[in-house]
């Protein structure tokens, strides 16, 4: 009688096979990853674009002009996502007392020091100094400019290449002060293609619970024509992208 000599392989016995296992475990995580944060920033500077672009329209007939604004921590630990809203509460209740309202964008980011770059559309009459946005903004030092290049701004501004070092929580960017018109552009704009080609000029859409998008105007459902499968995105053999009204 012979006994069997091939060793007994626990359950934290470590193999090659293993190994191997585990080391596609980890690039698909790190692959995954990657993406999504490509795919985040992507769709961040397609949508802040976007929002300049409508600020610029908007700009031209309400005659505003386009001010490049950096605000900067002393102390990146003193950060509070509250400071930028109330640094644009003070300076949107300056304008509003001249009658004007206030397009906005910001971005957060952090190098050496923790700072938000901002663009600021204001009227032409309205001075903003160093001294007044030093009163404007307690937390640190301030600079700012008049906007030669609005498009050369934004894309520096929507470079988002610190967003791992940013504060946890922390937003990427925000924007505000767009007219009717804008809103509506700036919505539509990160929607899929499949989406806008169903969707009536000027309606906006939600998600719907239970999958798909709803119509704010008209309550019609909208269902992709994709479904997610191992190798991807792939269209239906049938087009299932159908809208439908909710009695």
């Amino acid at each position: 009688m012979f006994l069997n000599s091939s060793p007994v392989r626990g359950p934290g016995t470590i193999t090659a096979s293993s190994v191997a296992r585990f080391a596609e475990l980890v690039n698909k995580t790190v692959t995954s990853a990657t993406a999504s944060s490509r795919k985040r920033k992507n769709a961040a500077r397609k949508k802040l674009s976007r929002v300049i672009k409508e600020q610029s329209r908007y700009a031209k007939v309400a005659n505003l002009r386009a001010v490049a604004l950096t605000l900067t921590y002393a102390d990146a630990a003193a950060f509070s996502p509250k400071h930028i809203s109330a640094f644009l509460n003070r300076l949107r209740r300056a304008l509003k007392r001249i009658g004007f309202s206030l397009p906005y964008a910001w971005v957060l980011e952090r190098a050496s020091h923790l700072h938000y770059h901002l663009i600021v559309w204001l009227p032409r009459s309205y001075k903003l100094d160093q001294t007044k946005l030093s009163k404007l903004w307690p937390w640190g030092s301030t600079w700012l400019e008049s906007c030669r290049s609005v498009s050369g701004w934004g894309r520096y501004m929507a470079k988002f290449n610190s967003v791992a070092k940013l504060p946890r929580g922390a937003r990427l960017y925000g924007y505000g002060g767009l007219d009717e018109i804008g809103k509506i552009t700036v919505s539509r704009s990160g929607l899929p293609r499949w989406l806008l080609a169903l969707l009536p000029v000027g309606h906006l859409v939600c998600r719907c619970v239970g999958g798909g998008w709803v119509n704010t105007v008209t309550a019609e459902i909208y269902r992709s024509p994709y479904i997610w499968t191992p190798w991807g995105a792939v269209l239906m053999p049938t087009n299932r992208a159908f809208s439908r009204s909710v009695a």
